[in-house]
């Protein structure tokens, strides 16, 4: 799927597929009344996009040359340990074995379940539908994209426009891409910027009620909204004259987030 069919789909919320295997998007509601919390949601999200070197950092095993096979067999141990009486109960609700799987069955909206012996989780009771070391790469980068995890400066570098102002408006839509980012690794510190901030900022602005931003966006859907609405409002410019190519002049820019500090391009 090239860039821009997939911009579309993402944008839409649509069902991306992994094979036959489809995955659906999370909206930040969803992350909210997740089980085990919003941050253990957004934890376990950076855990399964973890790059495959990073992986291979964190583990004492020297056979491990992925993420997904990291993520398989901190399970299994964890599996053995819980049948063996050595977890302390007052730490089941930060394992994988309770946390992964309500995630992934909700990634998936089916019953998921981890195969050890065949190294893969069964997704679905028909046993057709399975996520291995073979297919987790392309899983991985759904994720990424729908969660605001994706490198974009390649993509963005190579639409080159010529238009400086198309310039300056791509380069504050990768500084605010960042702050959300950021913003996504902020919610337990008090002064930074948490993603509460931005939806309580966004809905305001929007005039929406603040349900229906969690209800109906995820990550990526919320992303892309509040960093068009941000950048109308700092540029004072629309669509049509953006698509137009508008010509060069000096913007001066209207700073109305007054937790975030202003980034000049």
């Amino acid at each position: 799927m090239n860039k821009i069919d997939l911009e579309h789909r993402l944008q839409k919320g649509s069902i991306l597929y992994i094979g036959n295997i489809p995955v659906y998007k999370i909206s930040i509601g969803e992350m909210v009344d997740f089980p085990y919390g919003y941050s253990m949601c957004n934890y376990l999200i950076n855990l399964l996009c973890m790059d495959d070197e990073k992986s291979c950092e964190l583990s004492n095993n020297n056979s491990i040359t992925s993420t997904f096979e990291f993520i398989m067999v901190q399970l299994y141990s964890e599996l053995i340990a819980l049948e063996k009486g050595q977890v302390p109960e007052n730490t089941m609700n930060s394992l994988l074995t309770t946390t992964m799987i309500p995630l992934l069955e909700m990634i998936f909206r089916d019953d998921v379940h981890c195969n050890f012996q065949n190294m893969c989780l069964s997704i679905g009771r028909d046993n057709n539908k399975l996520l291995n070391i073979e297919n987790y790469n392309e899983f991985r980068a759904i994720l990424k994209e729908r969660n605001c995890l994706m490198d974009i400066d390649g993509f963005e570098n190579a639409e080159n426009p010529d238009n400086e102002m198309v310039q300056k408006l791509l380069e504050k839509r990768r500084i605010l891409r960042e702050k959300l980012k950021n913003a996504k690794k902020n919610e337990n510190d008090e002064n930074g910027v948490t993603i509460a901030d931005l939806i309580s900022i966004f809905a305001e602005a929007e005039k929406m009620p603040l349900q229906d931003v969690y209800d109906n966006y995820d990550i990526y859907q919320f992303n892309n909204q509040f960093n068009r609405l941000k950048i109308m409002e700092d540029y004072q410019v629309n669509i049509k004259a953006l698509l137009a190519g508008a010509k060069k002049e000096e913007i001066k820019l209207q700073h109305w987030l007054s937790k975030i500090k202003s980034e000049n391009p």
